[in-house]
């Protein structure tokens, strides 16, 4: 068995490329699959390989505890990419262990497309899309309002686009960032005030832009960077709309 383990971590990135073609060690085995699930406890404070879950949370550092799946809430959590109850082989490999929030943990869960090989995208080994894909719509009305949309570039292949449309849609993605947007709006009024009042429109637009050009540093595609953006361009904010009661978005 042991060799057979050590083979299967060598074939762990080409599982991640095309999970289609590969089935777990332990199929149809209840007793090796009972075994290698077992081995996850090992990782628990005082046991044998509490050092390496230690040493998987601090990888969260350079990217201040947030979570790489909704790049919002603290990590508290090892998600098992390759979900355990698929893949028991894998339950304790580095490589497939990521420090995640509890919200997007618990949505994830089992989640592991066999069948189209639509996977969502590993912190570790993928890229999120560099060309603008999210976007944020605005309506100033007797409320501000905030939609997020994705829309798939010409530079983006279809399969991969899909793998992002997966991932928004079994982690909530839209709505989560739509309530996160209406509480930074919320916490920056003052400052829109401060700018609107001092230098008018082009202030505000001004101001609105740099902060779009800094949550970019984190990718095209943050939500932050979304809603920057779509601020900027929406006169009625820019002129004194953002003053409106900000309510929850309409559905």
């Amino acid at each position: 068995m042991r060799t057979g383990i050590i083979d299967a971590y060598g074939d762990y990135e080409d599982v991640l490329r095309d999970i289609r073609r590969f089935t777990s060690l332990a199929n149809g085995s209840d007793a090796l699959t009972k075994a290698l699930l077992g081995n996850y406890a090992l990782l628990d404070r005082g046991r044998p390989l509490e050092d390496l879950r230690n040493s998987i949370f601090r990888t969260a550092l350079s990217r201040n505890h947030r979570c790489p799946l909704c790049e919002r809430a603290q990590v508290c959590a090892l998600d098992h990419f390759l979900p355990k109850n698929h893949f028991p082989e894998y339950s304790i490999l580095a490589d497939n262990l990521i420090p995640v929030c509890e919200r997007c943990n618990r949505l994830k869960g089992d989640e592991c497309d066999r069948v189209d090989g639509l996977l969502m995208f590993h912190a570790y080994f993928d890229e999120f899309p560099d060309e603008e894909i999210l976007f944020a719509e605005i309506d100033v009305d007797n409320t501000v309002s905030i939609r997020y949309s994705l829309h798939r570039s010409d530079e983006i292949d279809n399969f991969t686009f899909g793998r992002v449309e997966k991932q928004f849609e079994i982690l909530g993605l839209f709505e989560f960032y739509q309530m996160e947007a209406i509480a930074e709006l919320t916490d920056q009024v003052d400052l829109y005030d401060e700018a609107y009042d001092s230098f008018g429109d082009s202030g505000l637009r001004s101001t609105l832009n740099a902060l779009a050009r800094g949550a970019e540093r984190k990718g095209v595609n943050n939500w932050k960077a979304a809603l920057y953006r779509a601020l900027s361009r929406n006169a009625e904010f820019c002129s004194g709309g953002y003053r409106k009661l900000l309510a929850t978005p309409m559905k």
